[in-house]
């Protein structure tokens, strides 16, 4: 293929949405008109990402290189060094997913990102690195230097509701890590309790029953055994590349958000995976802020005030609400395609 050749610098887990968020780049390049690979030299990564995306050990291939940044500054002095010498600097840009990319940290009540560094190491970084910053913000004022850019897209593959049907292995699901989360699931299946019969529900993923992440003690607290107390099936997280169909196992599957990205309206891979899965997403009130993706036609899919009664409508007069929700897909498809994605990155490089 004659195109550009993008590598892609990151911190990758297999697990993570981030990686998610490559593989739907490595899926879509043909269709863009590029290739994408992960940079080895100039990557962190566990040991299962290097048989789930094609890992690069050439510098030489890459024509283009995207270093993607969320919590952590994985770089060390001579992996800069190297992109920099590899890379003219018209030819290298930032991908900010965690807006680091700003005055000071963005902090929401108690939910931050800086974590050990400060604005001004970052700032510094992405300085060295590039003169172009992207930031998946969808609200509010952008930093000075700092352009909007979704980084994160609609996935490949995506199930209508109706084609998947109503009967389901479970009523109500959530996949994905407690991170800030706590509070709005149990909220969630406070609320679902209620319903009779009683939902059959599941989550998914790290930090739901007790365990803690080290230096993160508050960001994913939870009570151990109060899920499964509440009727709520407790299970690892999903395999890389099964978080969709997964989700479509469930009738509905709502879309839970940290106070940092509701406050700041950043995009997440998990608000277009949950449209993609064909469960009804259903939209927490610190979510209602996607109604710009979404569309007007999500606001029967915002749970609200009375959570309970959104649920038992969702559940009922399912065929309705899945005929709104493969309307809002084909759109979103649309828009924040991959392929469409990837077209608009390169754009960037001008």
């Amino acid at each position: 293929m004659t195109g550009p050749r993008i590598l892609i610098s990151g911190n990758f887990h297999w697990q993570a949405g981030f990686s998610h968020t490559v593989e739907g780049y490595v899926r879509a390049a043909g269709a863009a008109g590029c290739e994408v690979r992960v940079s080895g030299p100039l990557s962190r990564m566990d040991d299962q990402v290097p048989g789930l995306l094609p890992v690069e050990p050439d510098l030489g291939w890459g024509t283009h290189l995207v270093v993607m940044f969320e919590a952590r500054q994985f770089l060390t002095p001579e992996q800069i060094e190297l992109a920099t010498r590899t890379f003219p600097r018209s030819r290298r840009l930032v991908v900010d997913f965690d807006l680091h990319w700003a005055d000071e940290q963005p902090e929401l009540g108690v939910d931050g990102t800086a974590g050990k560094y400060t604005a001004e190491s970052w700032r510094s970084l992405y300085s060295e690195l590039s003169d172009v910053m992207l930031q998946p913000k969808l609200t509010g004022k952008m930093a000075p230097g700092a352009e909007f850019f979704s980084c994160i897209g609609m996935p490949e593959t995506v199930c209508h509701p109706l084609t998947l049907g109503r009967q389901r292995d479970y009523d109500l699901q959530y996949i994905g890590s407690n991170w800030w989360r706590w509070e709005p699931l149990t909220a969630l299946v406070e609320a679902a309790v209620t319903l009779r019969p009683v939902p059959r529900m599941r989550v998914c993923g790290r930090f739901w029953d007790g365990a803690t992440s080290p230096g993160f003690e508050d960001a994913t607290t939870s009570v151990p055994g109060w899920l499964a107390e509440h009727g709520v099936e407790l299970c690892p997280p999903v395999a890389f590349g099964q978080v969709i169909p997964e989700m479509g196992r469930s009738l509905i599957s709502p879309v839970l958000v940290r106070p940092l990205v509701a406050g700041t309206g950043l995009l997440t891979p998990r608000m277009f995976e949950t449209l993609a899965s064909g469960a009804l997403p259903a939209l927490s009130a610190d979510a209602e802020f996607l109604a710009e993706v979404y569309g007007d036609e999500c606001a029967p899919l915002l749970l609200g005030d009375d959570p309970a009664t959104t649920l038992a409508r969702l559940t009922t007069d399912f065929e309705r609400h899945a005929r709104i929700v493969g309307r809002i897909q084909d759109r979103v498809r649309e828009e924040y395609g991959y392929p469409r994605v990837l077209r608009n990155l390169l754009a960037f490089f001008g």
